[in-house]
């Protein structure tokens, strides 16, 4: 398992490699077993082999979240 800087460093290059693919809305650093891992958030289903299982070896975890949508009545204030 990835060590949480394995992580974080490995996290910028998926987020280029993954900026293309339209269904990703969230990219983040996870606790995976007794390590780390990154986990990718998509809208929808993407095709076999368009999320990588992994980069520079901390293990890719891919789930269908859903879109994500402003909620009605929030602001961005604090």
């Amino acid at each position: 398992m990835a060590t949480r800087l394995e992580a974080r460093n490995a996290k910028r290059k998926a987020a280029q490699r993954l900026a293309r693919v339209p269904q990703v809305n969230g990219l983040g650093v996870v606790r995976m077993g007794t390590g780390y891992g990154l986990k990718v958030n998509l809208a929808e289903e993407v095709e076999a082999g368009v999320i990588p299982e992994a980069v520079d070896g901390v293990p890719l975890r891919a789930e269908v979240v859903g879109r994500i949508r402003r909620r009605r009545g929030s602001s961005s204030g604090g």
